[in-house]
């Protein structure tokens, strides 16, 4: 007797169309592969492309070790040329004016540099219209420059007297800080930082306008920047855009740079100094750079040289790379 059509399940389907539990089980599986199939490959191309990235850090922090390495032998190549500071400027290959040089090393440019450290304002010795005047550059009003000026000279004065506007430990114990003010001169340009009123947006402006190292307590406008330059009390933006002008136009030239006109003689200096700030520069194959600065006394020497006040690994402040200047090979 053959089987009844309502019973018959050779193709998988009962004669009312539906599917059997058998070919149900096959259709979950083959997805169920298929799902596994997918997620293998996004495992796969995820770990390709996390040891690529791996590959690329090792390779972007071998250059970067390198790069230092090359900076540091341009820096010791520049301090060399410190010792022919005082001769004409013709006779200096790597002159001390704020401008980076080609010098070839190890099969790479190196670019070096250096400049007095007097192009910038003392924080330490600064007085007060020339505190002003840089507080005032950075774009703060009367009040809030008032404020912050005092808070500085209350921080490197030896006493514990309130300036008018200033901050001694009761307040900054107040603003929870109970170290209080140091009461003496800064030991670096990064601890104004501490100061009451000084905001990290604020630090930012003012540090590539600051040193505590130059001795002096005025500025030398032949190294100083645009920034330094317009918090000179009194002078005026057309003052400066002309000096920095003329300044180029020297330096580009390989002459002398002049001092800005005006009556600005209690805030300028046509001194060096005996501290210097010494530059390197290299481009990284990948697109970035290195970029180092050591900043010495030439007065002070140790058994390796001269004395290391500061070592920088950070963006260089100084007059950019000189045009036209052929690299001189490593002797």
């Amino acid at each position: 007797m053959s089987p009844s059509p309502a019973n018959h399940t050779a193709t998988g389907f009962s004669l009312a169309g539906k599917k059997h539990p058998c070919c149900r089980q096959k259709g979950v599986a083959l997805v169920l592969v298929l799902w596994v199939i997918v997620l293998l490959t996004v495992i796969a191309g995820a770990m390709a492309i996390s040891q690529q990235a791996g590959v690329s850090m090792v390779s972007n922090t071998k250059q970067e070790r390198q790069g230092r390495a090359l900076a540091a032998a341009g820096i010791q190549f520049m301090t060399l040329q410190l010792e022919q500071r005082n001769r004409p400027a013709e006779e200096q290959t790597y002159r001390v004016d704020g401008q980076l040089r080609p010098w070839q090393f190890a099969g790479h440019t190196i670019w070096i540099g250096a400049m007095p450290d007097i192009g910038r304002v003392n924080l330490n010795l600064a007085d007060e219209k020339l505190l002003e005047g840089l507080l005032l550059a950075t774009g703060l009003d009367e009040e809030q420059m008032e404020s912050i000026r005092d808070a500085i000279l209350d921080w490197r004065d030896k006493d514990s007297d309130h300036r008018l506007a200033g901050a001694e430990d009761d307040a900054y114990e107040a603003d929870g800080r109970p170290i209080g003010a140091r009461d003496d001169v800064f030991q670096s340009v990064e601890e104004l930082q501490q100061v009451l009123g000084v905001t990290p947006a604020l630090y930012t402006q003012l540090a590539p306008m600051l040193t505590v190292h130059s001795k002096q307590s005025k500025v030398n406008p032949a190294y100083a920047n645009i920034d330094v330059l317009s918090s000179i009390p009194g002078i005026t933006a057309e003052e400066v855009q002309a000096y920095v002008a003329a300044r180029l136009q020297a330096l580009e030239q390989g002459l002398p740079v002049p001092a800005p006109e005006g009556p600005y003689g209690q805030y300028f200096s046509t001194g060096v100094g005996s501290v210097f700030r010494v530059f390197a520069e290299i481009d990284l194959e990948s697109g970035g750079k290195v970029e180092a600065e050591v900043i010495m006394d030439a007065e002070l020497r140790t058994k390796k040289g001269y004395k290391i006040l500061e070592r920088n690994y950070s963006p260089l402040q100084n007059f950019g790379r000189a045009m036209n200047f052929p690299a001189a090979e490593a002797g």
